[in-house]
This record gives C-alpha cells, structure tokens and sequence, in this order.
C-alpha cells in the first residue's frame, strides 16, 4: 500500500519567535513522515520504528507541527495516523530531548497560541489540536500502543481501526503519573467511569477485541489490513461533500471542543507536579533499574 502513495513531504512551519512567518517556512520531519495516498487523503506515520516510535521530545514537537500542517493543507480532506514497524507508539520518552526542530518554532507557535510553554509532558497542546481539529481523522492501529500512544491510537480520531492481536496499557501508575493527552475525561466518557478507573490505575491490559466491545475503535481487522481498511474508509469519506462532515463533526463534538483547553490545562499542570514528587521519583527510578537489569539479562542470552 505504501508503494501508492507520495514521498514523504516537507511540511510548513508558519509561526517562529513572535512572528508569523510570511511566506511559511518549509520543514523536513525526522520522526514523522507525511504522504499523499492520493484522492484527498494524506497519512501521517509515526516514523521511528526501532523506538517502538515512543514520543520522544522531537516526536511530540513535530507532531504538533504536522497537525497544523495538515489542518491548512487544502489538498487534504482526511488524514490518516499509522506507524512504521511493529508498534503505533509506544509511549513517552522522557530522557531524548534532542530536538530537529529550528530554534524559535516552537516558541512561536506558543506565541501564536497554538502549544503550552514547554516541558509538556501531557501532550496538552496535541491534544487542544486534535480535538478541534476540524477535518476527519482516522487512525490505524497497527501494533503495540501504551500510555499516551493508547489516546492517540483510541481517543483523539473520529475513527479507529485496529489490527487484531494488538494490546493496549496504561502504565501510569506504576511510574508515579497522571493521566495525559486527554484520558483522564475522554476515556471515561466513552468506557464509563469504572472502567476507565482500572485501567488507568490498575494499568489493566485491554485487546484489540476488548476495545472494540467497550467502543474504543470502529473495527478490528487482520493486522496486513489496517492501513488499507483505514484508507479506504478515509477516501470514501474524502468523496464526499466536505462542509456537511466537517459541521457534523463539530456538532457531536461541541461540548468537548468547548471543555478541552480547561481538562488539558489541569492535566498539564498535575503531571508536572506528579514528575517532581518524590513518590515518583522513587517509582521511575525502580522501573528504569528493572527495565536495565532486564536488557542486560537479554543480552546475555
């Protein structure tokens, strides 16, 4: 399927420092790729495949960008989410701060409103995009997904297919954090609240089958499938007249368009005090040291 479609594009980055940048500069993504599959829809792949695409510093940065990217991109009618490799995301990295992104862009886009003062651990300006992000989104799931890569996997898309096999985690609460990216409201209001409680606290382990049964996902299919199945429908939909599902979207998601910057802003707060919290920091630790033990373990073997 990859073999259809564009080579990967440089994006545009419209905001720098205080400035608006006029024309757009253009930008070449390291840990993201973006591609025309033609017919109005463009897929966005997480592209750090031997990371099991964790959301490194740079990751999340040029993920913000490539939101916006799209959002003004008028040959795009619907995108499509993907990752390189055997995983969707794997989560936060917390230690690469390395960052490809030109000195100043970001600032600018914080400038410009669009993305909250770094460090941002909880994906809040992500997530503010995604939620209002007024084209449809689909995402297809192809492999493993923990943390926040389960939000963006399950939660930020107006659709979800899922490869079968896949298996979702939140370890939140083994490392001493909060719930990010949205999940501490968006997972409740679609599993209820119960539900939601035991896998962000007991970190509960959920399939791609069980997801489908608690409405995290629109289908579940083979995993050589999910992107074609995710394009499909993504072009079905890019067909169609565009104001119409774009209003709907809008409407279904009032409420939450209207609630998000207030949810994301009291999420991006708490986990920063959770990461300075001595229980915390007690509990990163351990998990680093048995992560370590068991890597030196493997490679003895």
């Amino acid at each position: 399927m990859a073999a259809e479609w564009g080579a990967p594009e440089e994006i545009h980055l419209y905001y720098s420092g205080e400035s608006e940048l006029n024309p757009p500069m253009a930008y070449k993504m390291h840990s993201l790729t973006y591609q025309d599959a033609g017919d109005g829809v463009f897929i966005i792949t997480f592209n750090d495949p031997k990371r099991l695409n964790c959301m490194s510093l740079n990751f999340a940065i040029e993920t913000l960008l490539v939101i916006e990217h799209a959002k003004r991109d008028d040959r795009c009618r619907v995108i499509v989410w993907t990752g390189a490799g055997r995983a969707f995301c794997s989560g936060g990295n917390f230690t690469d701060l390395t960052v490809h992104v030109p000195d100043g862009i970001y600032d600018g886009y914080v400038h410009a409103g669009l993305a909250v003062p770094l460090p941002d651990t909880s994906a809040a300006s992500q997530t503010r995009m995604m939620i209002k992000f007024p084209k449809i989104s689909i995402a297809a799931v192809n492999g493993l997904s923990l943390g926040g890569g389960v939000n963006m996997a399950l939660l930020w898309h107006d659709l979800s297919f899922v490869a079968d096999g896949v298996t979702f985690r939140y370890p939140f609460a083994e490392y001493g954090l909060t719930p990010e990216l949205g999940s501490s409201v968006l997972l409740a209001r679609l599993v209820g609240l119960t539900r939601a409680k035991q896998f962000i606290q007991q970190g509960t382990e959920f399939s791609a089958r069980q997801a489908l049964d608690l409405g995290l996902c629109t289908e579940v299919v083979p995993v050589a499938d999910v992107v074609t199945k995710a394009v499909a429908a993504a072009k079905t939909l890019a067909s169609r007249p565009q104001f119409a599902l774009r209003e709907s979207k809008r409407l279904m998601n009032r409420d939450l368009i209207e609630s998000i910057d207030r949810i994301t802003e009291d999420e991006y707060l708490t986990i920063a005090k959770a990461f300075v919290h001595p229980d915390t920091q007690k509990a990163m630790q351990a998990v680093m040291a048995k992560t370590s033990k068991s890597n030196k373990t493997k490679s003895k073997l």
